[in-house]
């Protein structure tokens, strides 16, 4: 089947405004049936107790319950939910919906345009976040989303994103009341394991790799993906998977592109996925193309050595902020190149999500 793929993105004044998503369903844009992922920058802290994210999820997937006559449960299986938190620095909230509906024909050209598909895991026992299985399961669900996006070459994919759990002092003593270990008891450091898991399962699923062992995890920096990431939290206990990519067929003005960057400031990565996406830049994005650029999704990680181009930072040393300033910079020099804060960045400790220290940035541009 041929899917005529489309992207909206809107500002939030809030982590429970959807007003931007009312006014883009009563505009007869799309139908609220035709959301198949939705993709926010919430202004909560990014960590283990960040609130916004549950409460943006609970608002988003109310909204399309009430447009849709679907129950809470249903939605929650049709819908990716990516709600990321933390705008730290000139970081705009904002939100980008993913609507897909079928298309009469197939595109006649041979050009490429962009498709995107789901698929989920079914839920996680907190003794699996941060394990194999965890690493498998999403591997399994990329595969998944793949195919039902309809992308022949997995290099035509340009980005996978997850959204996993991770554990919480309940969930640990859970498992322990069942007389099983969690791969962890430091509930902030479960975000970077459970991301990591899910990393490694996003390039087994594309091929990237082809095997890891356990103790590899969140240990071996030498084994990651260059196009895709993760981002944890405790609304939800399955890992949902988000794939887009191009194929020939796919009926959308739109085409999508990547790059990996092999720092928090590798604006050159940057631009080299933007001009992937067909979008000609050298240092800035020329004001007349700007509006082509729907979104940059970037994924970054801080220096595990703590020195970025052999110089000493603070990321890893400061008690107070931690590395919650890397979402900063990564999403200040996007915004540098694309001339809009309205970018979604992510940031933080972690493994396997593109090179150490490093990470990758993708890219949605209309044709």
């Amino acid at each position: 089947m041929a899917w005529d793929c489309s992207v909206y993105k809107f500002a939030m004044a809030g982590p429970d405004d959807v007003s931007g998503l009312e006014s883009l369903l009563a505009s007869g844009a799309f139908k609220a049936q035709e959301i198949i992922c939705i993709i926010a920058k919430t202004e909560g802290n990014g960590r283990v107790n960040d609130f916004s994210r549950p409460l943006a999820h609970r608002v988003f997937r109310d909204l399309i319950a009430s447009q849709t006559g679907m129950t809470a449960n249903d939605v929650d299986q049709n819908v990716a939910f990516v709600m990321s938190g933390g705008c730290e620095g000139i970081m705009s909230p904002h939100a980008t919906v993913f609507v897909r509906r079928p298309a009469s024909v197939r595109a006649g050209s041979s050009d490429k345009r962009l498709t995107f598909a789901t698929a989920s895991t079914r839920e996680l026992l907190p003794e699996e976040i941060g394990t194999m299985v965890q690493v498998d399961l999403v591997a399994t669900a990329v595969r998944e989303a793949v195919r039902d996006a309809e992308i022949a070459d997995l290099s035509d994919v340009h980005y996978v994103q997850v959204k996993c759990p991770l554990l919480t002092s309940e969930r640990i003593n859970a498992a322990k009341g069942r007389g099983r270990k969690t791969v962890t008891e430091d509930t902030l450091r479960s975000m970077g394991f459970s991301n990591g898991s899910s990393a490694l399962g996003i390039a087994i699923g594309l091929g990237e790799l082809e095997r890891v062992k356990p103790e590899e995890i969140c240990t071996n920096a030498d084994l990651y993906t260059t196009r895709g990431g993760a981002s944890s939290g405790i609304e939800l206990m399955n890992c949902q998977v988000f794939v887009f990519g191009n194929a020939v067929g796919a009926v959308s003005e739109y085409i999508s592109g990547h790059h990996r960057l092999d720092d928090l400031i590798d604006a050159e990565g940057v631009r080299k996925a933007i001009r992937s996406a067909g979008i000609e830049v050298s240092g800035s994005v020329d004001p007349a193309q700007r509006t082509r650029i729907v979104n940059v999704f970037g994924k970054g990680q801080v220096p595990l050595d703590g020195l970025l181009r052999g110089r000493r930072t603070t990321l890893l040393t400061d008690s107070d902020l931690n590395t919650r300033p890397a979402r900063a910079v990564l999403s200040a020099v996007i915004a540098s190149i694309v001339g809009d804060p309205a970018v979604y960045a992510s940031a933080g400790w972690g493994f396997h999500q593109g090179p150490v220290g490093g990470g990758i940035a993708a890219v949605i541009a209309k044709v």
